[in-house]
């Protein structure tokens, strides 16, 4: 296939103020970043404004979003019914050293919708919530390891830093994974804490488990890798996941940051399966800082400040449940009716159908991978079961791909992941369509 040089060019010609504010952020933030996930070589485009399903970068570019922070923004950048609750809020105090009554809306309204919620917390992120999972489960079991699946992306705390974007070459057998740290600086005994099995290959992860059945004291589990592809979980391995944990005393969590998109209730609602407890966060934020966990009322109620002797398991943090992001959460989930999922899932399928005619008609092997009005482009024609398919992908061509729609006004994530807010219609995904022909055209016209 082309080299990248044209795309490259075409980018640093599009970007150069850019490139200036990165170069300006390098001498206050290491590498001129915050966020790893928002980085892509050469630099990543600084954004000043958006409305809608446009992007406004700092070079005057407008894009078309096809990522809403990460999967963040299903109504779009500031939704009216989202900024004049917040407006309204803003006026009467950004937070508070006591609770408000919004706390309870949105509580209610997760309770109602999510099937494994019986109680739940509030947090300021998904690490957070993932966090505090993981802590009930071991409460509430008395024992200390977790099992994860290779390529499962739960935040940043230590013990789910393991085996996420690994190098295959060095992480063992695929049946067997080695537990391998995703980051330096982990704490000494992390990787004994954690028994790591491949994704969708049901019996081989059974056998896996079975092996460590006594010293489990959660399974978690991503129903679709997110952030390294958009690939669903089979129904037999969410089903064998939940009758192992559920034989064996295990705590089951559904980590649904993500995959809470699929439904009003979730992947566990489009699957069907409940887990003991649930981690979110992005959506039911309303486009600020959030995560929540809940599940069963016996592991909530370690929790219980009113409990003798006061809560089994601590949880604080200054920002929890504060009325701003409450009311704009509330706000959001009272858009997502059951027609507009329906609709979210009805455009995305339209898109998926149209990338897949592109690569039809240029012979370019593509697979549209997501639930509902999520999706991830993959440029293969191998089976997708894991995450070492996704890892054996030509990632330099995909980051061509990705710079390419950049220069024709489209902006995804880096690795081709994407999000449908409910602002995208037909043209958008036409205008979609239409660009990554272009890009794909020029990747595969002949070197000059």
């Amino acid at each position: 296939m082309a080299e990248t040089v044209s795309e490259l060019e075409r980018y640093l010609q599009l970007t150069g103020k850019s490139k200036d504010l990165w170069e300006d952020a390098k001498q206050y933030l290491p590498g001129g970043d915050s966020r790893n996930s928002i980085f892509w070589a050469p630099y990543p485009i600084f954004v000043d404004r958006a409305s809608g399903c446009h992007v406004v970068d700092s070079d005057g570019t407008d894009r078309l979003d096809f990522i809403g922070t990460m999967t963040t923004l299903i109504l779009g950048h500031s939704p009216k019914a989202v900024v004049d609750v917040v407006q309204q809020q803003l006026q009467q105090g950004v937070v508070y050293n006591a609770p408000n009554a919004h706390q309870i809306r949105l509580a209610k309204l997760l309770c109602e919708r999510i099937p494994s919620f019986d109680l739940v917390r509030f947090t300021n992120s998904g690490t957070e919530a993932t966090l505090n999972t993981i802590r009930a489960a071991r409460a509430v079991t008395g024992k200390s390891k977790i099992a994860k699946v290779e390529g499962g992306y739960h935040g940043s705390h230590d013990q789910v830093s393991v085996s996420v974007r690994v190098n295959p070459a060095k992480a063992g057998e695929r049946s067997h994974p080695n537990a391998m740290a995703a980051t330096e600086g982990l704490g000494d005994g992390t990787l004994d804490q954690v028994v790591v099995i491949p994704f969708n290959e049901t019996a081989i992860a059974l056998k896996t488990l079975e092996g460590n059945k006594d010293d489990l004291a959660a399974v978690i589990i991503e129903p679709m890798l997110g952030s390294v592809g958009m690939l669903p979980a089979t129904a037999e391995f969410l089903t064998m996941l939940r009758e192992f944990t559920k034989d064996n005393g295990i705590v089951l969590i559904f980590d649904e940051v993500i995959s809470y998109r699929a439904a009003s209730g979730g992947a566990q609602e489009y699957y069907g399966i409940t887990p003991d407890l649930t981690s979110l966060g992005k959506i039911i934020g309303g486009g600020f800082s959030i995560g929540a966990f809940g599940g069963r009322k016996d592991i909530m109620d370690l929790y219980d400040p009113t409990a003798p002797g006061g809560p089994r398991v601590a949880h604080a943090g200054t920002f929890n449940a504060n009325p701003v992001t409450m009311l704009a959460g509330a706000a959001t989930l009272d858009e997502l009716t059951p027609d507009v999922y329906r609709k979210l899932a009805e455009m995305t399928e339209y898109l998926r159908a149209e990338i897949l005619k592109v690569g039809a008609e240029l012979e370019v092997p593509i697979q549209v991978t997501g639930l509902g009005s999520l999706f991830g482009i993959h440029f293969t024609s191998d089976e997708l079961v894991g995450y070492r398919d996704i890892a054996a992908e030509d990632a330099a061509f995909r980051h061509q791909v990705f710079l390419g729609l950049l220069n024709e006004g489209i902006l995804m994530a880096s690795n081709l992941v994407g999000a449908v807010s409910t602002e995208i219609g037909k043209a958008e995904v036409d205008a979609f369509a239409a660009a990554l022909r272009r890009v794909l055209e020029r990747a595969l016209a002949p070197s000059t």
